[in-house]
């Protein structure tokens, strides 16, 4: 139950009470008729008596379950009873087995439905009554693997693939997960909850932490293959799985440090296996887990798992598609700057980390001046309104801002001059209508040559900047048909020279759209060369004379 939910009715509370209790009736003895025990808040109260003996006065209000007199609220009635009486859950499991068992080989009595283990797959009916009891499905799962060598993975791996159906897994996504990591439940707060007698699941992370060893990658692959097994019989888990590692992860600081190795290797592993994305590490990402470092070790120790079956580039990619490229987010508040990372990935013996934040923040200040330079060529224009305001002003503050940036994160004018073709790209509130794309496109050079015109300064520049066009009108689909048209604007207005578009044409086009790009582009060029001629023939005239 949700701790901050409230209710309409005291009809709807006493009737949410009443069903917890019917729910929970194999675990307790006896319990009385729900009643309401006060309206400023509305609560109601009743009395259980649980199977080994144990009384309580149990509440129900807005702020979730207690027993009467205590401060301390639960999420559920089950959290509730299992505090009052640690074994409730076992004596609860029993009493279901016992009822159970008389009754396995013949249908139950019409009119009456058979009860169920925890876990059990339910008819239709029993499901909506039957209530969610975690403690009932890692019995199950100690009961499963009973008699299975802990070191016998092939074996385990079976027990589970089969036992989807009858223990429920769609169900008990969640704790399977908590199950298969930390070895017990987690408890509200991040304590993790190991059963009484038997303590944790022999197969889980945690309790390999303890028993692999020298050997904690080898046993962190058997068990991401175990995971990875279990993913693949039942599709539904993965995403459970994911949504639970993040609930997992943000809890590290509850844990010993042996288990959270263990954790970040089998992290690595399944995300080096394509089961997880690197996003739930963003859990990571607050004070508490930073300020000591401990966010910064694990990320340490999943990369560099992932890099021993991945290359850089990879590790890049998998950063940016989970959105934690951010390497300095993981440091202590006092060491976010690039001379920290670099320290700490020399030490760690790991010069490739250096060398991809490095990369990570060139492609950050990139994108920091494309995102700047359009925002100001896009306030430029009235709202709904192709004309633009003032516009040498405009390209003469983004001009300045392209020199400052190119000072700053030390770019070659080559390396600014693409940047600002994207910002003035960006800054388009594109048509729908195909015939009005090519002009628009043409009007935003027209628009803004000034800017690309001072950043070409270069052979160099320009070369860098065609390529660079060719490549952008490979990728939009809206202006391959157009790029023909869009060099010609780039020469009429200065941008580019006739020598540098002819190079481009003989010997510098990129292979994208090469084909379709020089014949859009071959009576330009040979106009140029036709004009180029005329000029030397003229030349030599002057020569002769």
């Amino acid at each position: 139950m949700d701790a901050e939910c409230t209710f309409a009715s005291e009809k709807a509370l006493l009737g949410e009470l009443a069903a917890e209790l019917a729910g929970h009736a194999f675990g307790l003895r006896s319990y009385t008729a729900p009643a309401v025990a006060g309206r400023a808040p509305l609560r109601a109260r009743a009395e259980v008596e649980l199977l080994e003996g144990t009384r309580a006065v149990v509440e129900l209000g807005a702020g979730g379950y207690r027993a009467a007199g205590a401060a301390r609220a639960f999420e559920s009635l089950a959290a509730l009873l299992h505090a009052a009486s640690p074994a409730f859950g076992r004596a609860m499991h029993a009493e279901l087995v016992a009822r159970l068992l008389p009754h396995a080989a013949s249908e139950p009595p019409p009119g009456e439905s058979q009860p169920a283990q925890p876990g059990q797959d339910f008819s239709r009916d029993a499901k909506a009554k039957a209530k969610y009891e975690p403690e009932g499905f890692r019995d199950s799962i100690f009961q499963l693997i009973e008699n299975i060598d802990p070191t016998d993975y092939a074996g385990i791996s079976n027990a589970l693939d089969t036992a989807g159906d009858s223990l429920g897994y769609r169900r008990y996504g969640d704790p399977f997960f908590e199950l298969l990591v930390t070895g017990g439940l987690i408890a509200p707060g991040g304590l993790v909850q190991d059963d009484e007698e038997l303590g944790k699941i022999p197969f889980s992370l945690f309790a390999l932490a303890h028993s692999a060893g020298g050997n904690q990658l080898e046993a962190a692959r058997r068990w991401g293959e175990l995971v990875n097994r279990l993913t693949q019989r039942y599709k539904y888990l993965e995403s459970q799985f994911a949504e639970v590692s993040v609930h997992v992860l943000k809890h590290i600081h509850r844990y010993a440090d042996d288990e959270n190795k263990m954790l970040a290797l089998g992290f690595g592993v399944l995300v080096s296996s394509g089961l997880l994305s690197l996003e739930p590490l963003k859990a990571l990402q607050i004070d508490h887990l930073t300020k000591d470092g401990l966010a910064l070790r694990f990320l340490t120790e999943v990369a560099r798992v992932y890099l021993k079956d991945n290359s850089v580039d990879q590790l890049r990619k998998a950063l940016a598609r989970g959105k934690v490229s951010n390497l300095t987010e993981f440091f202590p508040p006092a060491k976010r700057d690039d001379d920290c990372v670099a320290r700490h990935f020399e030490a760690e013996n790991m010069p490739e980390l250096v060398e991809l934040h490095a990369a990570i923040v060139a492609a950050g200040r990139r994108a920091a001046f494309v995102r700047e330079a359009a925002a100001i060529l896009h306030a430029a224009y009235e709202d709904g309104d192709d004309e633009i305001k003032d516009r040498q002003a405009v390209n003469f503050q983004v001009a300045k801002a392209a020199k400052a940036a190119m000072r700053a994160s030390k770019w070659s004018e080559a390396e600014t001059v693409v940047l600002a073709w994207d910002a003035i790209m960006k800054a388009v509130d594109w048509p729908t209508k195909l015939e009005q794309i090519e002009a628009r496109a043409l009007r935003q050079i027209q628009d803004h040559a000034e800017v690309l015109e001072v950043l070409t300064t270069e052979p160099k520049s320009e070369i860098a900047l065609l390529k660079h066009v060719q490549l952008y009108a490979h990728n939009e689909p809206k202006l391959t048909r157009f790029f023909g048209r869009i060099v010609l604007e780039l020469y009429n207005t200065d941008v580019l020279s006739d020598s540098a578009i002819i190079f481009w044409y003989t010997k510098g086009a990129k292979p994208e759209g090469k084909t379709v790009f020089l014949k859009q582009t071959e009576a330009l060029v040979r106009k140029l060369e036709a004009q180029e001629d005329d000029d030397d023939d003229e030349d030599d005239d002057d020569d002769d004379e």
